[in-house]
């Protein structure tokens, strides 16, 4: 939760005592679990992007951020190695739906007490982040809340941003889903975990979420069709899927003036597109990128030059994979992309020789992955913090390499490798 729900914290105890809490979590895990090489090895695509991240620092054009940012970098990495294999999978994804359960149901709770009680928007407790990210010392107008629950929204939640709280929410039905169909947790947990989730995509009214919705209700459609179908049926049913929700891609792009206009959104995705234009701009000069950074110094070059020109205040490109351009240059970019790709691939090859009876658990990393990269599309969080964390253990939990042929079908029976899991290690 503390990870998914970072920038709430944040604002709440600012970047100081901040650090100190994530400090402590990861002792507490070195100490609950200590981890040994085999359970810290990282996969080779996971391992390659981090030590990318970690080079630029030698051409980095702001050295002090890219080292504090690479630190946080590998401490997010290794949280995930930890957390991911210091568990069965079927025990961390029953913990993965309760840490977004309780950060959906916290950031309803915080609206609510907004409006209850305090009864007008909010800035954040700790204004550290909004005085760094403001020029000569003046304040950036931030809100945490902007009390609108009552009036039907947009809601921020405790994460303190719409985009971010709807796709938690997203995530979040997505598991309370699979937990239910996979039988294990309570109906009535699910339901009321997937009513919190409908309710909160309604009123953050996030367009890239309701998009990303879509492609959900359709990829899920498609597992339950294919877990009831004969074998020879089951690859043509997943092709047509995959074919037909790349068609729809397409043509999102080419009506986007049209689908915008019906979620009552701007055609240029609330100013992102003059964003995208100064990034690829800035990506362009430098090749190899001007150094991992997580969220943008927006105080310094080249980010300074990229907020004034795009005239929006903003610490990342409202694209993952642009940010890892502008980052990590193209290299960077093409690895952040196969990860995304095989990620989802990997997982759906699972889902695509599933059968009755079958464990539903790599449909959620599935869903999990797909809803991540279509984030990635209008977000830059899949590269930091709760984003790359999830991204980390999908990728540890599904096939380490995309196959045509061979899949483990331990993993495709029980969510599960055949391989021993890491228990963890207590005196």
């Amino acid at each position: 939760m503390l990870l998914i729900s970072g920038q709430g914290f944040r604002y709440l105890l600012g970047l100081p005592i901040y650090g100190l809490v994530v400090v402590a979590t990861i002792v507490a895990l070195t100490l609950a679990f200590r981890p040994t090489w085999r359970m810290l090895r990282p996969p080779l695509l996971i391992g390659s992007f981090v030590t990318l991240a970690a080079a630029s620092f030698l051409w980095s054009a702001t050295r002090a951020v890219t080292a504090l940012a690479v630190v946080v970098l590998i401490a997010t990495t290794y949280i995930a190695f930890v957390t991911v294999r210091g568990h069965g999978s079927g025990r961390f994804m029953v913990l993965l739906y309760r840490g977004l359960q309780v950060s959906l149901f916290l950031g309803l709770a915080f609206e609510l007490f907004v409006s209850v009680v305090i009864r007008r928007p909010i800035h954040p407790l700790a204004n550290d982040i909004a005085r760094l990210a403001t020029d000569r010392g003046t304040e950036a107008t931030v809100w945490w809340s902007q009390n609108l629950l009552f009036e039907g929204g947009p809601i921020q939640g405790f994460v303190g941003n719409r985009n971010p709280f709807g796709a938690l929410a997203l995530l979040a039905g997505i598991m309370a889903l699979v937990m239910l169909l996979d039988r294990r947790v309570r109906r009535a947990d699910a339901v009321v975990t997937l009513a919190g989730a409908v309710a909160v995509h309604a009123l953050t009214r996030s367009a890239t979420v309701s998009v990303a919705l879509l492609y959900v209700i359709v990829l899920t459609l498609a597992a339950l069709a294919i877990r009831r179908a004969p074998a020879r049926l089951k690859r043509p049913i997943s092709f047509s899927t995959l074919a037909l929700t790349a068609a729809a891609g397409v043509l999102t792009i080419k009506y986007r003036d049209l689908i915008f206009d019906l979620l009552e959104r701007s055609p240029d995705a609330t100013h992102r597109a003059d964003i995208w234009i100064a990034v690829v701009n800035t990506a362009q000069e430098r090749p190899e990128g001007w150094g991992y950074v997580g969220y943008w110094p927006v105080w310094d070059e080249p980010y300074k030059s990229i907020v004034d020109s795009s005239g929006v205040v903003v610490a990342h490109a409202h694209n993952a994979y642009l940010d890892a351009w502008l980052q990590t240059g193209l290299i960077g970019m093409m690895l952040f992309l196969v990860i995304m790709v095989l990620l989802f691939g990997g997982t759906w090859r699972l889902v695509e020789r599933a059968s009755r009876g079958d464990s539903f658990i790599p449909l959620s990393w599935a869903l999990l992955a797909a809803a991540m990269a279509i984030q990635g599309l209008t977000e830059s969080r899949p590269l930091v913090e709760g984003g790359w964390w999830l991204i980390v253990a999908l990728f540890c939990l599904g096939p380490q390499l995309f196959t045509l042929t061979i899949v483990d079908e331990e993993l495709v029976h029980f969510g599960t490798r055949s391989e021993p899991e890491y228990p963890p290690q207590f005196s």
